[in-house]
């Protein structure tokens, strides 16, 4: 296309570019484009000049060529990739016959003459400067193609032809240019003969790239030996191979024992491997190339391999076996605390390996091992390669987990440590979702669109609030707006308040204090337990004051109907009214609806919380209608149509807004010691409104489907939680009011009603 590049005009060179950056990223957001970082990244690290002739590049402005280049990908945006294609062709059809192709070469052999071949669905002919073709060879009459590089930079392509009496060979300018013809020659060759063999012969393979593996080789004489090191060769004597664990990619994986030379006895996964031709076997062979060089507590070790045909790869097997099962088989016993645990794990690992400059790419809990019940160990590496410092990796067009990648990833196969660091967040996800597949309720092609709208994985019921903001901050965007997983992995003991610069500091803010304080607790199990008992009391704290929050809700909505001043909330005991509720409540209002702790209870003698004068306090005029209309959005769930949902939760919207512009009326004429838990209390709702919308849109989409009541509670849920962090909205007020000597105590009349009832 560069070469015919100035006989086309701007405006087809720009459909044929926008066909190829359609085809080539297949799952792009049909809006992608218009992202100006996806424009910059295509632009910046990919490059323009890849799709487009660099006249026209240069020719225009950036601007304006940006302008043009996304109004005219937005025509094609919906197309698929045998659309994109057939479309390419009938537009190249118009300025180019793509059914004959010349190319420029020398000939190998005599004078080395400059010839130009021609390559068609006829077979291949010869053209020299004014005169007639001369065909050579039918497609059929071809048994084999060979391209190598030359020492002066160009390449030799040779073409064995049935009953000839030499090879056909020529010179090209380049090593590229040999190779296209090759695949062109090889593509006809099958067509005609319908045949899925191809006919070309590729050479001994040289140095590996460094994308896959540093300083390894392979030969096809030799395949195994430069990537597995002595140590690491085993015989299949010493293996008893068990039953089938599943199916991998490349083939069946079993259990099996395998005896060491000392004569342990080791539980083993073995990997085997169904196609046994060499660039499969180099493929497969490349997870074991990367395992070989780890060494960390949380990452599968490598045993070795038994390179004899059939090639196997042995690696540790753990009885627990894949932690997404394990989580599903002990959901109801399975700590809050030991969950944290794990996610440090795996974030531990994960650092481990950005360190080594390696991406992982499939980072889930299907891919994670349960060493023991305080233990989990990353593994499956097949994805996995080694890059550069401030480079990245591109993948082919293989399978990928797309429900898990990156936004860059899906749109233009980008993978880097940023990557894998939204992997991370949305494998936490899975790990507090009892191993629920992430946007179950949508199509692979679906995601992206969701991610590009600003749609998030919601917050699971188990997650706390803190460790969902972190999670949160694993999902930006912008990959440089994410955490590193040093960071996350080392964020200093002292919890969140931690005085830090950079990037540290954004993760210490978000990191939940549970995570500093488990940091160490893989390693020490005398002070995990003691971190776990404490943790585990904290907790126990905590559920006690959301009770009391949802049985004040409870006695509001019994009596909404009677009385039109709902009753106050029970006092806290002194233990717990000096934590700070603003902070801690969202990290338990879930833990309450499981069966992880038994109840706690301390015997109270109620009362109000502030015997204040209501008579036209507005603020608590606004709390009281948030709770009759989450009452009666209870009421009405069952029977309301999925369209209406939008207009309850607006309605709850417009009056939480009211709420809040009431409080800022108030707010200067406050005591401003609460001042800071109050702004913290609003941006809480702020967060509670967002969460009841995700899950608004969530019932909505599974309005017809098994999952129809779950998202309605869920949905309900969220509604409760934001009743409830208004009446912490209101306490931190009447505080405020109370310091400020602005309260009014209750009449004694209504005091004395209050009693008499």
């Amino acid at each position: 296309m560069h070469q015919y590049a100035t006989k086309v005009s701007d405006g087809m060179a720009l459909q044929l570019g926008c066909l190829e950056i359609r085809r080539f990223y297949k799952d792009m957001n049909p809006r992608g484009l218009e992202k100006k970082s996806n424009f910059e990244l295509l632009e910046k690290d990919v490059g323009l000049d890849m799709f487009f002739p660099k006249e026209l590049v240069s020719s225009m402005k950036p601007k304006q060529l940006r302008r043009l280049i996304q109004q005219t990908f937005q025509g094609y945006s919906t197309l698929n990739q045998e659309q994109c294609m057939i479309k390419f062709f009938n537009t190249l059809a118009q300025c180019y016959s793509f059914t004959q192709e010349r190319f420029a070469c020398q000939l190998a052999h005599g004078w080395n003459i400059t010839i130009d071949l021609v390559v068609g669905a006829d077979g291949i002919s010869q053209q020299n400067e004014n005169s007639s073709p001369t065909h050579l060879a039918t497609p059929s009459q071809v048994c084999s193609i060979s391209c190598s590089a030359e020492n002066d930079g160009r390449a030799l392509l040779t073409v064995n032809i049935e009953g000839g009496k030499q090879p056909l060979s020529v010179f090209t300018s380049s090593l590229a240019v040999a190779e296209n013809m090759a695949d062109l020659i090889d593509g006809y060759c099958r067509l005609e003969s319908t045949s899925e063999t191809s006919l070309i012969v590729k050479p001994n393979k040289g140095t590996l790239s460094h994308k896959v593996l540093k300083s390894v080789n392979f030969s096809d004489s030799d395949i195994y030996s430069e990537i597995i090191e002595e140590k690491f060769k085993i015989s299949r004597d010493d293996i008893i191979v068990g039953g089938i664990l599943g199916e991998g990619f490349f083939g069946e994986v079993h259990s099996g024992v395998y005896k060491t030379q000392t004569g342990e006895k080791l539980s083993v996964a073995i990997k085997t491997c169904k196609n046994c031709s060499a660039d499969v076997m180099e493929k497969f062979l490349s997870e074991a190339g990367v395992m070989k060089n780890l060494d960390h507590p949380h990452i599968v070790r490598l045993i070795g391999v038994v390179e004899v045909d059939p090639v196997w790869i042995v690696m540790e097997l753990y009885q627990l076996g894949e932690l997404g099962n394990y989580l599903l088989e002990q959901q109801y016993t399975l700590a809050t605390t030991t969950l944290l645990l794990y996610c440090l794990q795996i974030c531990k690992a994960l650092a481990y390996l950005e360190g080594l400059n390696m991406v992982h790419r499939d980072i889930a809990v299907r891919n994670i091992l349960v060493a023991t019940p305080q233990c989990v160990k990353l593994g499956d590496f097949g994805l996995s390669r080694y890059i550069e410092e401030e480079e990245y990796y591109t993948a082919s067009a293989s399978r990928l987990p797309i429900k898990w990648m990156a936004p860059e990833s899906i749109n233009f196969r980008r993978f880097t440590t940023a990557s894998d660091v939204w992997m991370f967040g949305v494998c936490v996800w899975e790990i507090f979702s009892t191993a629920q597949q992430p946007f179950f309720w949508l199509d692979n092609c679906q995601v992206i669109d969701q991610l590009e709208s600003g749609v998030r994985l919601p917050k699971p019921q188990l997650c706390p609030p803190t460790l969902y903001s972190l999670m949160s901050s694993c999902w930006s965007y912008e990959p440089n707006s994410r955490p590193k997983f040093s960071h996350l992995a080392s964020v200093q003991t002292h919890g969140p308040h931690t005085s830090t610069n950079g990037p540290a500091h954004t993760a210490g803010v978000f990191l939940p204090l549970s995570l500093p304080l488990l940091r160490e607790q893989d390693v020490k199990p005398e002070w995990e337990h003691k971190q776990m008992l404490h943790m585990t009391d904290t907790l126990q704290r905590q559920r006690m004051e959301m009770l009391m929050d949802k049985k004040w809700l409870e006695q509001e909505e019994r009596q909404l109907v009677t009385h039109t001043r709902p009753p106050e909330k029970p006092p806290m005991p002194a233990a717990i009214s000096k934590v700070d509720r603003t902070s801690i409540y969202r990290s338990i209002i879930y833990v309450s609806q499981t069966k992880r702790f038994q109840p706690f209870f301390v015997p109270l003698q109620p009362r109000p919380t502030a015997e204040l004068d209501r008579a036209g306090d507005e603020v608590y005029t606004g709390v009281t209608a948030m709770v009759k209309q989450v009452v009666q959005l209870k009421n009405d769930i069952s029977t309301l149509p999925s369209s209406e949902y939008p207009n309850s939760v607006k309605a709850l919207g417009v009056t939480l807004r009211s709420l809040i512009q009431r409080v800022d009326e108030i707010l200067p004429s406050l005591h401003c010691s609460v001042t800071t838990e109050i702004e913290g209390t609003k941006k809480l709702l702020n967060k509670d409104l967002g969460d009841l919308i995700s899950k608004m849109r969530l019932a909505q989409q599974n309005t017809v489907t098994s999952l129809k009541e779950d998202c309605q509670r869920q949905m309900l849920a969220a509604a409760h939680t934001l009743a409830l962090d208004c009446k912490n909205l209101l306490d931190a007020v009447d505080q405020a009011r109370v310091r400020a000597n602005l309260a009014k105590p209750r009449p004694i009349s209504l005091a004395a009603e209050d009693c008499g009832e």
